[in-house]
């Protein structure tokens, strides 16, 4: 049997670069080799597209990109190439055929739509969402649009723009006025928690700010939820799946970088929640799944203000982390979806979707 060629590209130009590499190795170490052969594409975090053709192992701490063996490779937007354009360490070009593009990159120049559309040029399936639906879930603000207009609850929120910076003192009397503290303040276009801060009062609120500049030139400033931090992973096209649900209890004061990645919070899977709210996230994330036009996988995440019984969504993740702690694939494994056969789905999906499209 020939086995179709499968480009998994990693690393990238974000903030998110070490996250990408540690789901990256996940992946790659779980991949259905009997079916498909996996064609190792990392981008440095200066831009460099190289061939990786060593040990999985060397991907996390980042030893891959000293690799002898490396060569360039990159995604032609010219379909006579059909895939790659390699180079040779003699300095010859020369084209390597792939059938799908398995993108394992978080966050700009990755989750954004920019390698969609790439794929998009190319003809080549691509693993997820396409170039709108990524474009919309990366955004905050616009996503944040779409949820109010379409009725589904969210937290109050505002956004500031790095133009009106010098208006900053107004912005935060207005937000004082009509959200209130504590604020969670986060940059537009970001992910895994980058640069994000819960702010209790102005000055913690401005030096927030500050912070989440220096990841995107807009920011949002929402209404802090108080209550239970519920996921949800769904998976499909046109009759998406969701999962049980999983409730967080960060190890920090809320679920951030480090909470995420290097200190992993505890989880409670299933989430220990009564059976109509739980029927009601996954409705909810389907619905939202929906409405954003995604496709393949989303992690769809929500905010349960117990107070007032009211569950607010928070965000999609249209490439969620796949490390072995990650939790998209630990509630896939919960719902009977084990992580080599997820891999090997999220293939299926994306040539699926392809078809008659390129």
């Amino acid at each position: 049997m020939i086995k179709k060629r499968i480009a998994v590209i990693f690393g990238g130009m974000s903030s998110e670069h070490e996250v990408s590499l540690m789901s990256a190795a996940s992946v790659l170490g779980n991949f259905p080799t009997e079916k498909y052969e996996a064609v190792p594409i990392g981008i440095t975090k200066d831009g460099r597209w190289l061939f990786f053709p060593g040990n999985y192992s060397d991907i996390p701490g980042g030893e891959w990109e000293n690799n002898p063996g490396c060569v360039s490779a990159v995604i032609s937007p010219d379909r006579s190439a059909g895939g790659l354009l390699m180079t040779s360490p003699d300095g010859r070009s020369y084209t390597r055929s792939v059938d799908a593009i398995f993108p394992v990159l978080h966050g700009k120049f990755g989750e954004d739509g920019t390698i969609q559309g790439l794929s998009a040029l190319a003809g080549i399936p691509c693993v997820g969402a396409g170039v709108l639906s990524s474009a919309v879930c990366m955004d905050k603000e616009i996503a944040n649009l779409l949820f109010d207009i379409s009725g589904i609850p969210h937290a109050r929120w505002r956004v500031i723009h790095s133009r009106d910076i010098d208006l900053i003192d107004e912005y935060t009397g207005e937000w004082e006025q009509n959200i209130g503290y504590p604020m969670f303040v986060k940059p537009a276009n970001s992910g895994s928690s980058v640069g994000v801060s819960k702010a209790r009062d102005r000055d913690s609120l401005k030096h927030a700010v500050e912070l989440a500049f220096k990841h995107d030139n807009k920011v949002i400033v929402e209404k802090a939820i108080l209550g239970k931090e519920l996921e949800c992973a769904v998976l499909g096209n046109d009759s998406p799946f969701a999962s049980c649900a999983s409730e967080i209890l960060p190890v920090n004061d809320f679920y951030d970088y480090d909470a995420k990645y290097l200190t992993p919070s505890k989880t409670v899977l299933p989430a220990d929640i009564h059976p109509d709210l739980s029927e009601k996230l996954q409705n909810t994330a389907v619905k939202a799944y929906r409405l954003l036009d995604c496709s393949g996988m989303a992690r769809v995440d929500f905010l349960y203000e117990t107070a007032s019984d009211t569950l607010y969504i928070n965000e999609i993740n249209t490439i969620p982390g796949f490390t072995a702690i990650s939790m998209y694939a630990k509630m896939m494994d919960a719902s009977g979806i084990s992580y080599p056969v997820l891999v090997e789905k999220l293939i299926e999906l994306a040539i699926e979707k392809s078809t008659g499209r390129y």
